[in-house]
């Protein structure tokens, strides 16, 4: 049973895999793996994002972990990088996080992460799907699992994140987008104790307007608001807390690439960067090539924050991210935490006395678009995408890569998180990439009628 994609178990409530059942399953499975790693007794904790169907997966989920004879410790509604921490600090065996990120409320999943806060390796996922396909077996009695709740998770994790934030942003007016998501407690708290003056938007979650035209996703909605309070700079988080996006005090947007730029260039002037750093075939063409003029060394890996966090680990390096805002701060040892990559390019406004315009503005980003194409006949992501089975498409593909030569590039993948082909193309020329975005896009949703069969 193949559950696990470039970040998770993910999918629609109530289809395959998200539903009661399987979750069950899924938690003895884990529970039970996770067990016969050790003699000593495991625990896990568990924490959610805001999403209604958080409350059925988590008692769920928790039942099939008890069963295996795992002790459960609950966060409730916290970060996805506050579950990683949590990990950590209270040495627990792993952290499940019951989340789908910066998906619509309809969809649900699960991260997984070791005692060390990084994600589980595939090598367990692998051992936790060959599980599923095994019957459960409850544990005896007085084997059984016990559960706890942890007091006070958010001012713990607030504290930890204020402790170790690289400046104070006394008299900075901040707008702050939580997307109704985990971080509505989080990251208002966190700025006023640095001394911000803020303003939080979109953080009353009622279960079911997580990410609804608010957070990273739906950008929007923090430029407009940035403007109408007149701030120095606006975040918008998504969902679960581990991306993040920017905006200046002039309303434009600073994406993922940007972030990591500045974050990058700061640390090397302070001697803080190792190595250099990890971005993904998304990654724009502009931040390869102005961090290398900077002297800052550049590698791409496949999309997905697991495939940079490994590299960054291979390299011993400690800066790593995405063109979305997910950003891996290898010295805090936390994957893709939004709110401390936002810290550390605030900490770069305040000490540097360039506006975030001015430092944005000094990595020159080659025009792109994307286009995301969702397939017919399809409530769950797909494994991939072949020229056998998509044919036409591979051959607009090449047709296209023709016509721009090498003046720019395409890149089209299958998302690991949804039923979607991704279509990135970027070059120097916005309206012949534009034209070739939308005819690609055409091609993949006829033969998606076709192809979406095959390829689940």
């Amino acid at each position: 049973m193949r559950l696990f994609g470039t970040d998770g178990v993910r999918g629609k409530f109530g289809s395959e895999p998200i539903t009661p059942q399987t979750v069950l399953k899924l938690g003895w499975a884990l529970g039970s793996v996770l067990q016969e790693q050790t003699d000593d007794r495991c625990e896990v904790i568990v924490g959610k994002d805001t999403r209604v169907s958080g409350y059925v997966l988590e008692s769920a989920l928790t039942s099939g972990l008890l069963s295996a004879g795992v002790d459960i410790a609950l966060l409730g509604p916290v970060s996805t990088p506050a579950v990683s921490y949590f990990s950590r600090v209270t040495r627990a065996t792993a952290g499940v996080v019951i989340s789908a990120s910066h998906n619509p409320v309809q969809d649900n999943g699960m991260k997984v992460f070791l005692s060390n806060g990084l994600k589980i390796p595939a090598s367990i996922e692998r051992k936790i799907e060959a599980r599923m396909n095994s019957p459960i077996r409850v544990v005896d009695a007085h084997k059984l699992g016990k559960a706890r709740r942890i007091d006070d998770p958010v001012d713990q994790y607030v504290h930890y994140l204020s402790a170790n934030a690289p400046s104070r942003l006394d008299g900075v007016r901040i707008v702050i987008d939580c997307a109704n998501g985990a971080s509505y407690k989080i990251g208002p708290m966190l700025l006023s104790q640095l001394g911000a003056d803020v303003v939080s938007v979109a953080d009353t979650p009622s279960g079911f307007n997580i990410n609804l035209d608010c957070g990273s996703t739906s950008p929007g909605n923090i430029r407009k608001l940035t403007l109408e309070h007149h701030a120095d700079i606006g975040i918008a988080l998504d969902g679960d807390g581990d991306r993040v996006v920017m905006v200046d005090a002039a309303g434009n947007l600073i994406n993922g690439d940007q972030i990591l730029f500045i974050i990058a260039i700061a640390r090397k002037r302070k001697g803080l960067l190792r190595g250099g750093v990890v971005g993904t075939h998304l990654s724009n063409m502009g931040l390869r090539d102005t961090l290398q003029a900077n002297e800052i060394p550049f590698e791409c890996v496949d999309v997905g924050d697991r495939f940079i966090s490994q590299r960054l680990g291979e390299l011993k390096w400690n800066l790593g991210g995405e063109e979305c805002g997910h950003i891996l701060n290898g010295e805090a040892g936390i994957p893709g935490d939004g709110l401390i990559a936002a810290l550390e390019v605030l900490a770069e406004v305040v000490n540097s006395g360039k506006t975030l315009k001015e430092l944005a503005q000094e990595l020159k980003l080659v025009p792109k678009v994307t286009r995301n194409v969702y397939l017919r006949n399809q409530s769950s992501p797909i494994k991939g995408i072949e020229a056998s089975v998509w044919p036409k498409t591979f051959e607009a593909v090449d047709v296209a890569r023709n016509e721009l030569s090498t003046q720019g590039r395409i890149l089209l993948r299958a998302s690991g998180t949804e039923p979607a082909i991704r279509i990135l193309v970027e070059g120097y020329d916005i309206d012949q990439i534009s034209q070739i975005a939308d005819q690609l896009s055409d091609v993949v949703d006829q033969e998606s009628k076709f192809a979406a069969a095959t390829t689940a």
